[in-house]
Protein backbone atom coordinates (compact mmCIF):
# COMPACT_ATOMS: atom_id res chain seq x y z
CA UNK A 1 0.00 0.00 0.00
CA UNK A 2 1.44 3.37 -1.01
CA UNK A 3 2.05 5.88 1.75
CA UNK A 4 -0.26 8.87 1.63
CA UNK A 5 1.58 12.08 0.81
CA UNK A 6 -0.28 15.36 1.45
CA UNK A 7 -0.51 17.81 -1.38
CA UNK A 8 1.92 20.69 -1.11
CA UNK A 9 -0.93 23.06 -1.88
CA UNK A 10 -3.22 21.80 0.87
CA UNK A 11 -3.46 24.07 3.91
CA UNK A 12 -5.46 22.55 6.76
CA UNK A 13 -5.84 25.88 8.54
CA UNK A 14 -7.42 27.45 5.44
CA UNK A 15 -9.63 24.42 4.96
CA UNK A 16 -10.86 24.59 8.58
CA UNK A 17 -11.69 28.29 8.30
CA UNK A 18 -14.16 27.55 5.48
CA UNK A 19 -15.96 24.61 7.07
CA UNK A 20 -19.54 25.72 7.68
CA UNK A 21 -22.01 24.18 10.11
CA UNK A 22 -24.66 21.91 8.70
CA UNK A 23 -27.77 23.75 7.56
CA UNK A 24 -29.84 22.02 10.26
CA UNK A 25 -27.73 23.63 13.02
CA UNK A 26 -29.12 27.14 13.58
CA UNK A 27 -26.58 29.70 14.75
CA UNK A 28 -27.36 32.57 17.09
CA UNK A 29 -28.48 34.93 14.31
CA UNK A 30 -30.76 32.32 12.77
CA UNK A 31 -32.34 31.53 16.13
CA UNK A 32 -32.99 35.23 16.73
CA UNK A 33 -34.60 35.58 13.32
CA UNK A 34 -36.73 32.42 13.23
CA UNK A 35 -37.26 31.05 16.74
CA UNK A 36 -37.36 34.18 18.90
CA UNK A 37 -40.58 35.51 17.25
CA UNK A 38 -42.32 32.17 17.86
CA UNK A 39 -41.21 32.17 21.50
CA UNK A 40 -42.49 35.71 21.95
CA UNK A 41 -45.90 34.57 20.71
CA UNK A 42 -45.73 31.78 23.33
CA UNK A 43 -44.90 34.41 25.98
CA UNK A 44 -47.69 36.75 24.83
CA UNK A 45 -50.41 34.18 25.45
CA UNK A 46 -48.84 32.66 28.55
CA UNK A 47 -50.46 34.84 31.20
CA UNK A 48 -53.99 34.16 29.99
CA UNK A 49 -53.37 30.42 29.61
CA UNK A 50 -52.17 29.90 33.18
CA UNK A 51 -53.97 32.67 35.09
CA UNK A 52 -56.76 30.47 36.46
CA UNK A 53 -54.33 27.62 37.19
CA UNK A 54 -52.16 29.95 39.27
CA UNK A 55 -55.21 31.21 41.13
CA UNK A 56 -56.01 27.58 41.96
CA UNK A 57 -52.55 27.23 43.53
CA UNK A 58 -50.93 24.98 40.93
CA UNK A 59 -47.21 24.98 40.27
CA UNK A 60 -46.64 26.20 36.73
CA UNK A 61 -43.50 24.66 35.27
CA UNK A 62 -42.16 25.70 31.87
CA UNK A 63 -40.35 23.01 29.86
CA UNK A 64 -38.01 24.31 27.14
CA UNK A 65 -36.78 21.70 24.67
CA UNK A 66 -33.39 21.82 22.98
CA UNK A 67 -33.37 18.29 21.55
CA UNK A 68 -30.88 15.66 22.67
CA UNK A 69 -31.60 11.98 23.21
CA UNK A 70 -34.78 12.84 25.10
CA UNK A 71 -36.44 14.02 21.86
CA UNK A 72 -34.62 11.65 19.51
CA UNK A 73 -35.96 8.95 17.25
CA UNK A 74 -34.25 6.27 15.19
CA UNK A 75 -33.46 7.34 11.63
CA UNK A 76 -31.59 5.70 8.74
CA UNK A 77 -28.52 7.67 9.82
CA UNK A 78 -28.83 7.00 13.56
CA UNK A 79 -30.64 8.73 16.39
CA UNK A 80 -31.63 12.34 15.78
CA UNK A 81 -33.79 14.81 17.75
CA UNK A 82 -36.70 14.92 15.31
CA UNK A 83 -39.65 14.81 17.68
CA UNK A 84 -41.46 17.59 19.49
CA UNK A 85 -41.64 17.98 23.24
CA UNK A 86 -45.37 17.22 23.14
CA UNK A 87 -44.77 13.93 21.30
CA UNK A 88 -42.13 13.00 23.87
CA UNK A 89 -44.36 13.83 26.82
CA UNK A 90 -47.33 12.00 25.30
CA UNK A 91 -45.13 8.91 24.93
CA UNK A 92 -43.94 9.09 28.54
CA UNK A 93 -47.43 8.84 29.99
CA UNK A 94 -46.50 10.67 33.18
CA UNK A 95 -48.86 10.07 36.11
CA UNK A 96 -51.42 12.79 36.70
CA UNK A 97 -50.25 15.38 39.23
CA UNK A 98 -53.08 17.77 40.11
CA UNK A 99 -50.62 20.15 41.78
CA UNK A 100 -48.63 20.81 38.58
CA UNK A 101 -49.26 22.34 35.17
CA UNK A 102 -46.64 21.98 32.42
CA UNK A 103 -46.15 24.44 29.55
CA UNK A 104 -44.02 23.09 26.69
CA UNK A 105 -42.03 24.94 24.04
CA UNK A 106 -39.49 23.67 21.49
CA UNK A 107 -36.61 26.15 21.26
CA UNK A 108 -34.26 23.87 19.31
CA UNK A 109 -33.89 20.30 18.12
CA UNK A 110 -30.15 19.69 18.30
CA UNK A 111 -27.87 16.87 19.26
CA UNK A 112 -25.89 17.90 22.34
CA UNK A 113 -22.66 17.78 20.32
CA UNK A 114 -24.06 20.63 18.21
CA UNK A 115 -24.73 22.92 21.17
CA UNK A 116 -22.23 25.78 21.47
CA UNK A 117 -22.06 29.17 23.17
CA UNK A 118 -24.28 30.51 20.37
CA UNK A 119 -27.19 28.25 21.32
CA UNK A 120 -26.65 28.64 25.08
CA UNK A 121 -26.54 32.41 24.69
CA UNK A 122 -29.86 32.33 22.83
CA UNK A 123 -31.36 30.03 25.47
CA UNK A 124 -30.29 32.41 28.25
CA UNK A 125 -31.67 35.44 26.44
CA UNK A 126 -35.06 33.81 25.87
CA UNK A 127 -35.24 32.91 29.56
CA UNK A 128 -34.47 36.53 30.47
CA UNK A 129 -37.25 37.78 28.18
CA UNK A 130 -39.68 35.24 29.64
CA UNK A 131 -38.85 36.29 33.21
CA UNK A 132 -39.33 39.95 32.33
CA UNK A 133 -42.74 39.30 30.74
CA UNK A 134 -44.42 36.78 33.08
CA UNK A 135 -42.30 36.46 36.22
CA UNK A 136 -45.35 36.22 38.47
CA UNK A 137 -47.04 33.49 36.43
CA UNK A 138 -44.59 30.57 36.61
CA UNK A 139 -42.56 28.79 39.30
CA UNK A 140 -39.59 27.08 37.63
CA UNK A 141 -38.04 26.17 34.28
CA UNK A 142 -37.03 22.69 33.12
CA UNK A 143 -34.68 22.42 30.13
CA UNK A 144 -34.44 19.16 28.19
CA UNK A 145 -30.91 18.81 26.84
CA UNK A 146 -28.56 16.21 25.42
CA UNK A 147 -26.40 14.68 28.12
CA UNK A 148 -22.96 14.99 26.49
CA UNK A 149 -22.81 18.77 26.90
CA UNK A 150 -25.44 19.23 29.59
CA UNK A 151 -22.89 20.07 32.31
CA UNK A 152 -21.32 22.69 30.06
CA UNK A 153 -24.69 24.25 29.20
CA UNK A 154 -25.71 24.32 32.87
CA UNK A 155 -22.39 25.89 33.80
CA UNK A 156 -22.73 28.61 31.14
CA UNK A 157 -26.29 29.45 32.20
CA UNK A 158 -25.24 29.55 35.87
CA UNK A 159 -22.77 32.29 34.94
CA UNK A 160 -24.85 34.12 32.33
CA UNK A 161 -27.94 34.20 34.57
CA UNK A 162 -26.19 35.07 37.82
CA UNK A 163 -28.81 35.98 40.41
CA UNK A 164 -31.77 34.61 38.42
CA UNK A 165 -34.70 34.48 40.86
CA UNK A 166 -36.15 31.10 39.83
CA UNK A 167 -35.08 27.48 39.66
CA UNK A 168 -33.72 26.28 36.30
CA UNK A 169 -33.34 22.51 36.02
CA UNK A 170 -31.50 20.75 33.19
CA UNK A 171 -32.50 17.17 32.48
CA UNK A 172 -32.21 14.59 29.73
CA UNK A 173 -32.08 10.85 29.24
CA UNK A 174 -29.88 8.04 27.99
CA UNK A 175 -32.74 6.62 25.89
CA UNK A 176 -35.36 8.49 23.82
CA UNK A 177 -38.65 9.38 25.47
CA UNK A 178 -40.52 7.51 22.73
CA UNK A 179 -38.61 4.26 23.25
CA UNK A 180 -40.15 1.46 25.30
CA UNK A 181 -38.56 1.09 28.73
CA UNK A 182 -36.81 4.44 28.51
CA UNK A 183 -35.24 6.10 31.52
CA UNK A 184 -36.72 9.41 30.30
CA UNK A 185 -39.89 8.91 32.35
CA UNK A 186 -37.99 8.58 35.64
CA UNK A 187 -35.70 11.47 34.75
CA UNK A 188 -38.62 13.79 34.02
CA UNK A 189 -40.60 12.71 37.10
CA UNK A 190 -37.59 13.45 39.30
CA UNK A 191 -37.03 16.80 37.56
CA UNK A 192 -40.64 17.80 38.17
CA UNK A 193 -40.35 16.78 41.83
CA UNK A 194 -37.10 18.74 42.17
CA UNK A 195 -38.71 21.78 40.54
CA UNK A 196 -41.67 21.62 42.94
CA UNK A 197 -39.40 21.36 45.98
CA UNK A 198 -36.91 23.97 44.77
CA UNK A 199 -39.65 26.52 44.04
CA UNK A 200 -41.35 26.12 47.41
CA UNK A 201 -42.08 29.32 49.28
CA UNK A 202 -40.08 28.19 52.32
CA UNK A 203 -37.22 26.42 50.53
CA UNK A 204 -36.57 28.32 47.32
CA UNK A 205 -33.42 27.26 45.48
CA UNK A 206 -32.93 30.03 42.94
CA UNK A 207 -30.15 28.65 40.79
CA UNK A 208 -29.32 26.44 37.82
CA UNK A 209 -29.31 22.71 38.59
CA UNK A 210 -28.88 19.40 36.80
CA UNK A 211 -31.31 16.57 37.54
CA UNK A 212 -30.43 13.58 35.39
CA UNK A 213 -29.92 10.65 37.68
CA UNK A 214 -30.49 10.15 41.39
CA UNK A 215 -28.74 13.29 42.55
CA UNK A 216 -29.57 16.91 41.84
CA UNK A 217 -26.38 18.93 41.49
CA UNK A 218 -25.68 22.61 41.12
CA UNK A 219 -25.02 23.79 37.60
CA UNK A 220 -21.39 24.56 38.43
CA UNK A 221 -20.87 21.20 40.20
CA UNK A 222 -22.49 18.78 37.78
CA UNK A 223 -20.53 16.31 35.66
CA UNK A 224 -21.61 13.37 33.54
CA UNK A 225 -20.79 10.05 35.22
CA UNK A 226 -21.19 7.68 32.28
CA UNK A 227 -22.73 6.94 28.87
CA UNK A 228 -24.93 4.00 29.81
CA UNK A 229 -25.85 4.46 33.47
CA UNK A 230 -29.25 6.06 34.04
CA UNK A 231 -27.72 7.64 37.14
CA UNK A 232 -25.99 9.85 34.62
CA UNK A 233 -25.02 12.99 36.56
CA UNK A 234 -23.81 13.95 39.99
CA UNK A 235 -21.63 16.51 41.74
CA UNK A 236 -18.09 16.55 40.35
CA UNK A 237 -16.69 16.49 43.88
CA UNK A 238 -18.77 13.44 44.77
CA UNK A 239 -18.92 12.44 48.45
CA UNK A 240 -17.88 8.85 49.15
CA UNK A 241 -20.89 8.03 51.26
CA UNK A 242 -24.54 8.96 51.54
CA UNK A 243 -25.18 11.95 53.75
CA UNK A 244 -28.17 12.78 55.89
CA UNK A 245 -29.08 15.98 57.73
CA UNK A 246 -26.68 15.24 60.62
CA UNK A 247 -23.81 14.76 58.18
CA UNK A 248 -24.59 18.10 56.52
CA UNK A 249 -24.48 19.85 59.89
CA UNK A 250 -21.16 18.24 60.80
CA UNK A 251 -19.66 19.13 57.41
CA UNK A 252 -20.80 22.71 57.90
CA UNK A 253 -19.20 22.94 61.34
CA UNK A 254 -15.84 21.39 60.43
CA UNK A 255 -15.46 23.29 57.15
CA UNK A 256 -15.49 20.25 54.84
CA UNK A 257 -18.78 21.16 53.16
CA UNK A 258 -17.34 22.65 49.98
CA UNK A 259 -14.68 19.96 49.68
CA UNK A 260 -17.36 17.25 49.81
CA UNK A 261 -19.67 19.09 47.42
CA UNK A 262 -22.78 17.05 48.20
CA UNK A 263 -25.83 16.94 45.99
CA UNK A 264 -28.67 19.36 46.63
CA UNK A 265 -31.19 16.55 46.63
CA UNK A 266 -30.77 12.77 46.64
CA UNK A 267 -33.51 10.52 45.26
CA UNK A 268 -31.54 7.30 45.68
CA UNK A 269 -30.97 6.85 49.40
CA UNK A 270 -34.30 7.64 50.96
CA UNK A 271 -32.62 10.66 52.57
CA UNK A 272 -34.06 13.34 50.33
CA UNK A 273 -35.41 15.18 53.35
CA UNK A 274 -31.94 15.23 54.86
CA UNK A 275 -30.46 16.42 51.59
CA UNK A 276 -32.87 19.32 51.48
CA UNK A 277 -32.08 20.16 55.08
CA UNK A 278 -28.49 20.59 53.93
CA UNK A 279 -29.61 23.43 51.74
CA UNK A 280 -30.51 25.50 54.81
CA UNK A 281 -26.77 25.53 55.58
CA UNK A 282 -25.25 25.65 52.09
CA UNK A 283 -27.67 27.94 50.27
CA UNK A 284 -29.29 31.19 51.18
CA UNK A 285 -32.84 30.46 50.12
CA UNK A 286 -33.96 34.06 50.24
CA UNK A 287 -32.74 35.45 46.93
CA UNK A 288 -30.20 38.19 47.56
CA UNK A 289 -28.42 40.43 45.14
CA UNK A 290 -29.52 41.86 41.84
CA UNK A 291 -30.10 39.71 38.78
CA UNK A 292 -26.92 40.23 36.72
CA UNK A 293 -27.41 38.73 33.26
CA UNK A 294 -24.49 38.70 30.89
CA UNK A 295 -24.96 36.86 27.61
CA UNK A 296 -22.51 38.61 25.28
CA UNK A 297 -20.38 35.51 24.80
CA UNK A 298 -19.65 35.28 21.11
CA UNK A 299 -17.09 32.51 20.79
CA UNK A 300 -15.57 29.55 22.59
CA UNK A 301 -12.43 30.01 24.66
CA UNK A 302 -10.75 27.21 22.65
CA UNK A 303 -8.95 25.74 25.64
CA UNK A 304 -6.67 22.77 25.00
CA UNK A 305 -5.28 21.52 28.33
CA UNK A 306 -1.76 20.11 28.32
CA UNK A 307 -0.57 17.74 31.04
CA UNK A 308 2.76 18.68 32.58
CA UNK A 309 4.47 15.36 31.97
CA UNK A 310 6.34 13.54 29.23
CA UNK A 311 6.92 16.68 27.18
CA UNK A 312 10.05 18.56 26.26
CA UNK A 313 10.51 22.18 27.28
CA UNK A 314 10.36 23.13 23.59
CA UNK A 315 7.05 21.30 23.13
CA UNK A 316 5.41 23.00 26.11
CA UNK A 317 6.74 26.37 24.92
CA UNK A 318 5.24 25.86 21.45
CA UNK A 319 1.92 24.89 23.05
CA UNK A 320 1.83 27.99 25.25
CA UNK A 321 2.81 30.31 22.38
CA UNK A 322 -0.10 29.17 20.25
CA UNK A 323 -2.73 29.31 22.99
CA UNK A 324 -4.82 32.35 23.83
CA UNK A 325 -5.13 30.82 27.31
CA UNK A 326 -2.76 28.05 28.39
CA UNK A 327 -4.37 25.48 30.68
CA UNK A 328 -1.76 23.24 32.27
CA UNK A 329 -2.89 20.15 34.16
CA UNK A 330 -0.75 19.36 37.17
CA UNK A 331 -0.09 15.91 38.59
CA UNK A 332 -1.57 15.36 42.04
CA UNK A 333 -0.70 18.10 44.52
CA UNK A 334 0.84 20.48 41.98
CA UNK A 335 3.61 18.03 41.17
CA UNK A 336 5.32 18.61 37.83
CA UNK A 337 8.69 18.53 36.13
CA UNK A 338 10.49 21.70 37.30
CA UNK A 339 11.74 22.44 33.79
CA UNK A 340 8.19 22.60 32.45
CA UNK A 341 7.09 24.72 35.40
CA UNK A 342 9.95 27.14 34.68
CA UNK A 343 8.74 27.58 31.09
CA UNK A 344 5.11 28.09 32.13
CA UNK A 345 5.87 30.63 34.84
CA UNK A 346 8.28 32.55 32.61
CA UNK A 347 5.41 32.84 30.11
CA UNK A 348 3.10 34.09 32.87
CA UNK A 349 5.68 36.66 33.91
CA UNK A 350 5.75 37.99 30.35
CA UNK A 351 2.00 38.42 29.92
CA UNK A 352 0.58 35.05 28.93
CA UNK A 353 -2.61 33.81 30.61
CA UNK A 354 -1.57 30.65 32.44
CA UNK A 355 -4.05 28.53 34.40
CA UNK A 356 -3.03 25.49 36.44
CA UNK A 357 -5.68 22.79 36.68
CA UNK A 358 -5.94 19.99 39.23
CA UNK A 359 -6.30 16.55 37.61
CA UNK A 360 -8.86 14.93 39.95
CA UNK A 361 -11.87 16.00 41.96
CA UNK A 362 -10.06 15.29 45.23
CA UNK A 363 -6.79 17.00 44.26
CA UNK A 364 -5.61 19.88 46.38
CA UNK A 365 -3.27 22.15 44.44
CA UNK A 366 -0.52 22.81 47.00
CA UNK A 367 2.71 23.93 45.34
CA UNK A 368 5.75 22.65 47.20
CA UNK A 369 4.18 19.54 48.69
CA UNK A 370 6.80 17.63 46.74
CA UNK A 371 10.28 18.69 45.74
CA UNK A 372 9.28 18.03 42.14
CA UNK A 373 7.14 21.04 41.35
CA UNK A 374 8.53 23.23 44.13
CA UNK A 375 9.48 25.79 41.47
CA UNK A 376 5.83 26.81 41.36
CA UNK A 377 6.04 28.00 44.94
CA UNK A 378 9.43 29.63 44.43
CA UNK A 379 8.53 31.52 41.27
CA UNK A 380 5.03 32.75 42.12
CA UNK A 381 6.27 35.77 44.17
CA UNK A 382 8.21 36.97 41.12
CA UNK A 383 5.10 37.27 38.95
CA UNK A 384 3.71 40.22 40.93
CA UNK A 385 0.18 38.86 40.80
CA UNK A 386 -1.67 35.98 42.36
CA UNK A 387 -2.45 33.09 40.03
CA UNK A 388 -5.80 31.57 40.97
CA UNK A 389 -5.93 28.15 42.59
CA UNK A 390 -9.31 26.59 41.84
CA UNK A 391 -10.92 23.30 42.79
CA UNK A 392 -13.72 23.02 40.29
CA UNK A 393 -14.81 20.71 37.51
CA UNK A 394 -12.99 20.92 34.16
CA UNK A 395 -16.29 21.96 32.55
CA UNK A 396 -16.84 24.90 34.88
CA UNK A 397 -13.15 25.79 34.66
CA UNK A 398 -13.52 26.21 30.89
CA UNK A 399 -16.87 28.00 30.90
CA UNK A 400 -15.82 30.41 33.65
CA UNK A 401 -12.64 31.28 31.75
CA UNK A 402 -14.60 32.08 28.60
CA UNK A 403 -17.30 33.95 30.50
CA UNK A 404 -14.78 36.24 32.21
CA UNK A 405 -12.75 36.89 29.07
CA UNK A 406 -15.91 38.28 27.48
CA UNK A 407 -17.41 39.99 30.52
CA UNK A 408 -14.15 41.78 31.39
CA UNK A 409 -13.41 42.54 27.75
CA UNK A 410 -9.92 41.03 27.95
CA UNK A 411 -8.06 41.71 24.71
CA UNK A 412 -4.43 40.97 23.81
CA UNK A 413 -1.99 43.81 24.36
CA UNK A 414 0.17 42.40 21.57
CA UNK A 415 1.12 39.36 19.54
CA UNK A 416 4.68 38.33 18.80
CA UNK A 417 6.26 35.35 17.09
CA UNK A 418 8.15 34.34 20.22
CA UNK A 419 5.26 34.68 22.70
CA UNK A 420 2.01 34.70 20.79
CA UNK A 421 -0.84 36.67 22.35
CA UNK A 422 0.06 38.43 25.58
CA UNK A 423 -1.88 40.71 27.90
CA UNK A 424 -1.40 43.82 30.02
CA UNK A 425 -0.70 43.54 33.74
CA UNK A 426 -3.96 45.35 34.49
CA UNK A 427 -6.07 42.94 32.42
CA UNK A 428 -4.30 39.92 33.87
CA UNK A 429 -4.85 41.12 37.42
CA UNK A 430 -8.58 41.69 36.76
CA UNK A 431 -8.93 38.30 35.11
CA UNK A 432 -7.06 36.33 37.78
CA UNK A 433 -8.88 38.10 40.62
CA UNK A 434 -12.28 37.29 39.09
CA UNK A 435 -11.31 33.69 38.32
CA UNK A 436 -10.65 33.19 42.02
CA UNK A 437 -13.98 34.70 43.05
CA UNK A 438 -16.88 32.38 43.80
CA UNK A 439 -19.35 33.89 41.30
CA UNK A 440 -22.29 31.50 41.56
CA UNK A 441 -21.30 29.09 44.34
CA UNK A 442 -18.92 27.10 42.17
CA UNK A 443 -16.19 25.31 44.10
CA UNK A 444 -13.11 27.43 44.72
Amino acid sequence: MRDFMPSETFNLRDFASHVSPSQDIPNYATLLEKTAPEFRVFCAGFRERVRILKEEGKKVLVVLGTGGTFQSDETDEGRAPTGSLKESFDALGLPEDPSVHLELFDLMKLDSSQMTVEQWRFLAEMIIEFEEEVSDMYDAIIITHGTDTMAKGASYLSLMLKGFPKSIIFTGSQEPARKSGTDAKDQMERSITAAKLASGTNRKIAEVMVCCGLRVARGTWAEKLGDTTVNAFGPWNQPNQDFDATDWERATRDGTLHRLAPALLDFGTGKSRGSLEFATHAIDFEHKGAFEPFTMIEEEANLFPATLTDKSTQAIAEHIIHQRVAVLTQLGSATADDRLVEVALAAAQHGKIILFEAPFHDSTVQPGTYKAGAKVRERLPNIQRRLPILNTSPTTFETKTNYLLHRLGIRPAGNTKGLGMYYSNNDLRKFYDQMEQNLVRELV
